[in-house]
Order: structure tokens, then sequence, then C-alpha cells
């Protein structure tokens, strides 16, 4: 992995006036491996050639002119087809001619559309659901940037970013409600090409048009740090286009469109896993040692896992008869994570379940079970697991009825 050099300060004196200064973000996913491809050729191929954006069990793909959807794993499948009217007419009587790297939040798309002289880009809003305009757009303000190639929403953080596409050191940063200029964060090295990029755990992930190298880097949008993730290295015939993410059980998919130069027609969308990783994490084992206590101040579990994971805690009481005491449960309170190495682990719990903006409740007499769940890495879910304890119910002297 390299770090691209650049002085962090400087972006945090891009933050503006008023604006606190958050943290940096967390420390960018690195280890991408390209398990697959799709190839698209003809009018398919056009109309997947500009971007791309998903809300896990679709592909929304956008070019010049429109729109498109498909299931994530069915690309041949069109569910929703908006290829040629996309742009508003108003838009396009004015000279907006070009929908570049879309995005998807809260059942919307966000379209960038720049006019032939770039002179005012635009953000167009469509119903997900239909490709069809909301409504809602918005003229970028001036004194913000011309090029729109692309545009990238944090729902978290409440706001948008963009860059302009050449000589760019800048990353603008736009209000959600209205895409009032918020700030600029001053990158650690000025990056030209930018073609796409999506938000993902709290970075940018930006594919970089840069002649037959075609890098995928890594922008923290509060501190302007670029680290570089990796080249694809497709050669000069190449065109790096749109970049997005499916989030979903099965794991993170990081997809990239690339245009065959001079082909009339031929796009590629590769596949990208973290780790290359396309397994489930398996739980062995789970239980509690001891299943019968009293007022214990820990509980042990022990849990053994296939591979390192981040595992999910969720309380459920249980009601049943003594052969089964747990043919019904409800779950109760909020869960916890915690890490689990793999192999075998030994975690002390407090025997009690977290509320919200509450403090934590014991847990009562009676049999409770502890559903575990296991993510790996590469943000696959495994298949959950129960741990089951009892806790006995004390007499008036303070002994464990029998």
């Amino acid at each position: 992995m390299l770090v691209r050099a650049g002085v962090v300060m400087a972006a945090l004196a891009g933050l503006g006036a008023g604006n606190a200064v958050a943290e940096a973000s967390p420390a960018p996913v690195t280890n991408w491996v390209q398990t697959g491809n799709v190839e698209f050729s003809g009018s398919t191929a056009l109309f997947r050639s500009q971007g791309l954006t998903s809300d896990g069990s679709s592909i929304y793909f956008s070019w010049n002119r429109g729109m498109s959807s498909t299931p994530v794993d069915d690309t041949d499948n069109v569910l929703v087809d908006n290829s040629t009217h996309a742009i508003p007419t108003d838009l396009l009587d004015s000279g907006h001619d070009h929908i570049g790297d879309i995005d998807y939040a809260n059942g919307k798309l966000y379209a960038p559309i720049e006019d032939k002289t770039y002179a005012e880009p635009y953000v167009v809003v469509y119903d997900a659901a239909t490709l069809l305009p909301t409504g809602e757009r918005h003229l970028l303000p001036d004194g913000s940037q011309h090029h729109i190639a692309w545009i990238a929403i944090d729902e978290p953080r409440g706001v948008a970013y963009s860059m302009e596409w050449t000589d760019t050191g800048k990353l603008f940063v736009y209000s959600l409600d209205d895409f009032s200029l918020v700030r600029t964060v001053t990158l650690s090295s000025p990056e030209s090409r930018i073609q796409g990029a999506e938000v993902y755990k709290g970075n940018l992930y930006a594919s970089q048009d840069n002649g037959g190298t075609q890098s995928v880097l890594a922008i923290d949008p509060v501190t302007g740090q670029v680290t570089s993730l990796f080249d694809r290295n497709l050669g000069d015939e190449y065109e790096s286009e749109g970049i997005g993410m499916v989030e979903r059980r099965s794991g993170t998919m990081m997809l990239a469109t690339d245009v065959l130069d001079g082909s009339g027609g031929f796009t590629e969308m590769r596949i990208y896993r973290i780790n290359g990783d396309e397994t489930p994490p398996a739980l062995k084992s789970v239980s509690f040692k001891p299943k019968k206590v009293r007022r214990p101040k820990k509980l042990t579990l022990r849990a053994t896992v296939s591979e390192p994971v981040s595992a999910t805690l969720r309380w459920m009481k249980c009601k049943g008869s003594r052969k089964k005491p747990c043919a019904k449960k409800n779950a109760v309170g909020k869960t916890r994570k915690v890490n689990l190495s793999a192999g075998a682990n030994r975690i002390k719990l407090p025997p009690s379940y977290p509320r919200s903006g509450k403090k934590p409740v014991r847990l009562k007499a009676g049999t409770w079970q502890l559903m575990v769940t296991p993510t790996d890495q590469a943000d696959i879910v495994g298949k959950s697991k129960g741990a089951t304890v009892t806790f006995l119910e004390l007499r008036r002297n303070g002994s464990p009825k029998p």
C-alpha cells in the first residue's frame, strides 16, 4: 500500500470557519482482489458506459443520456429502462447532455449532469424504483465546480462529495439538504481524471483514468489524505469509468466499469472482493460454561470460529418446557459486538443486555440464549448459533433453588 505524501493540516485548514473538525476516517480497506468480470456489447454496452451504483439488490447503470437497472446477480435482466430520456427536457434544451457516475441513497438516485460548456453543473434526483426525476434538482453554487463527472453521497454525515475533473486538488463537500457548499477539503496530492467515486466505511473509493494504469484510490473526506489502493493496469486501450459498492450479507463487492476505446460499443464490469473472499465464516461451536449460574459478575462465552470475525451478540429470553426450554424466544435489548480470532475463544461478558441511552438490564432468573452472528473481514455474514445459559432463582437465604 502506498500512502501518497502530503500535509494533513492543509486539509484541516480547508474545512472553513464555523465547521467543526471531525476525526479522520478509519483506515481504508486495501486488499481488493478481482474475482470476476462481466462483458457488455452493442447498445447494452453503450447504456452502461458511464457509472453505476447499487442498493444491495439492484445495480443502477448510467450513460450520457439515461439510466437502467438490473438485479445484482443477473445483469442480463433489465428491471427498469430509462436509457434514452432520463435528462429532463428543459435541461436538454439548455444543452445538458451528459450524465456521469451516479449514486444511491435512501431510495433515490443522485445523477450529476453537465452541459456542453460546463457552465451549469446540476445534480438531479431520481426515484430509484422508476428511474424518473422526483422534481428535486440542484444547480451547484457559484464558486464551487464546473465539471461534475460524479457525485458520491455520504448519508451518515449528511453530505455529498464531488471534484473537478482536471487539475484537481480539492474535494467539494455539499449539504445533502440543499447542495449548498459546506466546505472544501484540500487533498494531500492533486488527483485529476477521477471518473467515479463512492463512499464505503467512511472513505471515498475513486476510479481514476490515468492512462493504462487505471488506479483505484481512497480519499479521506475529512483530512483529504489520498491513498493509492491498487493499479488495475488494463492498458491504454481502456478508459476507466464508474465505480460502485454492493453491500450485502454475502460480502461487499467493488464494481468498476471500463470502456474499450474504438470498439464501437464494448464495456466491461470488473468485480473485486476483499481478500478475494467468497466463503462465509463458520461458527463451529458456541457455549457457556458453566451452563447454570446464580448471580455471576461475568459470563464465560466459548466460541470456535473458522477465521477472524466481528461477532454480533443478541440476547433472547427463552420460553418453553424442560425438554425444549427455548421453544420460543423473544429478543431483548440492543446488540453488542466482539472480535473473535480464528480457532477457540473465551470471552467474558456481563450478565446483562444493553439498551439505548439507558443502563444495561441484568438478566433475571430463567433460561436465556445468546445469538452469535459472525461477519468476516470481507463483510460476509455467516450462520448464527445460540449459546444457552440458565440463571437459577434464588431462595430468600440467597442459595439457588434446586
